[in-house]
């Protein structure tokens, strides 16, 4: 709800996946929460790609604490 409502995001790099290793070291932002499943989390990966992860395969990156997303 608040990641909707203020439209926060924030930079993650995966990391522990064993079913899509390759996706492993990748950046990315975390956009909310996924619809379908509540424990994962929708990201847009730096080369677009859109994948949805569990919270403890995402490290936060500290390039600044949150922003708001460009409309």
């Amino acid at each position: 709800m608040i990641f909707r409502n203020l439209q926060l995001e924030f930079d993650v790099r995966l990391t522990g996946l064993r079913s899509a290793t390759h996706l492993n070291s990748r950046q990315g932002v975390i956009r909310g929460q996924d619809p379908g499943d509540h424990e994962h989390w929708r990201a847009c990966l730096n080369d677009g790609t859109w994948v949805s992860v569990k919270a403890v395969h995402s490290v936060h990156i500290r390039r600044g604490d949150c922003w708001r997303m460009s409309p």
